[in-house]
């Protein structure tokens, strides 16, 4: 009866780890750029930039925030994988950004199903408790003081903003300050869309805007506010369903991967967090083989 209430503490690190090893090593030598790939005695180093790579998708998927933690963890439980001191390991990281760019990139262009519709639209990124707002030195210059309308509350830190499929899948993101309005970082988000009609919230309502995106070759559709003229026959129930896609997708990225929580303190870092969370859950959408990748 007593066996019943025991609950043993268990982890898939091992497993885990060896099938993102063999993931990042093809992606690793089908992306990378040559300049990284055959850079000055590369054949020296103790962990290849695959492996390091797969460690670093492994704390993604693990939702282990900070840094110190997990390579805590790992050299407890792999200690085999990680042979370098936390300092150059954190340095081999931030040159893998360009990697981890180029492999998501590849994947999107080569094998992603776009379809015709993409939907847009931001998340926050605090960097502080509210009660520190006013007072906080994080960034200085580069991050401030936002709003957020969906949570209801003001923040200091950045903005996250997101181009996604209406199956989920992440084409493309932008990161801004927080005071940027959606509409200015919205034609930037777009640029090279490969999907022609764009769905968004009532945040991107203008003409202004829908005119640019017309010149840029993309239909932008927005529901009306309540008190606008012809809001009635505007809003379809339909398009407004399918808009919310979006904000499932958000709640996967801020449970499952923290992509709200960045606990890092250089630029650099953040970039890194942001881009391997929309790297991991891109995997998401294939299968790997031995010989091809398959789209789920």
């Amino acid at each position: 009866m007593d066996h019943l209430k025991f609950k043993q503490k268990h982890h898939n690190l091992q497993s885990d780890l060896g099938q993102l090893k063999q993931i990042c090593g093809y992606l690793y030598h089908k992306y990378c750029p040559a300049s990284i790939y055959n850079r000055r005695n590369v054949e020296q180093t103790q962990v290849s930039d695959s492996n390091i790579l797969a460690l670093l998708c492994l704390q993604t998927i693990s939702n282990i925030q900070s840094q110190r933690e997990f390579f805590k963890l790992a050299q407890q439980f792999i200690p085999h994988q990680v042979r370098l001191d936390r300092t150059r390991f954190n340095r081999r990281v931030r040159q893998l950004l360009p990697v981890m760019i180029a492999i998501r990139q590849g994947l999107t262009r080569e094998f992603a199903q776009t379809g015709q519709i993409a939907i847009i639209d931001s998340l926050p990124n605090p960097l502080c408790q509210k009660v520190r707002n006013r007072c906080t030195k994080i960034f200085p210059g580069l991050a401030n003081l936002g709003y957020n309308a969906t949570k209801d509350m003001y923040f200091y830190g950045f903005k996250t903003h997101l181009a996604v499929t209406t199956n989920g899948y992440i084409l493309n993101y932008d990161v801004t300050s927080a005071s940027v309005h959606d509409t200015q970082a919205a034609t930037t988000l777009i640029a090279g869309c490969p999907c022609p009609f764009v769905l968004a919230d009532v945040g991107y309502v203008g003409q202004e805007l829908k005119e640019k995106f017309r010149k840029m070759g993309y239909l932008l559709w927005t529901p009306y506010r309540s008190n606008m003229q012809g809001a009635k026959e505007h809003n379809n129930h339909a398009l407004k369903r399918l808009r919310r896609t979006i904000e499932a997708r958000f709640s996967i990225l801020v449970d499952n991967y923290g992509i709200e929580h960045n606990l890092t303190r250089s630029l650099v870092g953040f970039w890194v967090k942001i881009e391997l969370t929309v790297f991991v859950y891109d995997l998401g959408f294939f299968d790997f083989d031995e010989n091809k990748i398959i789209t789920n």
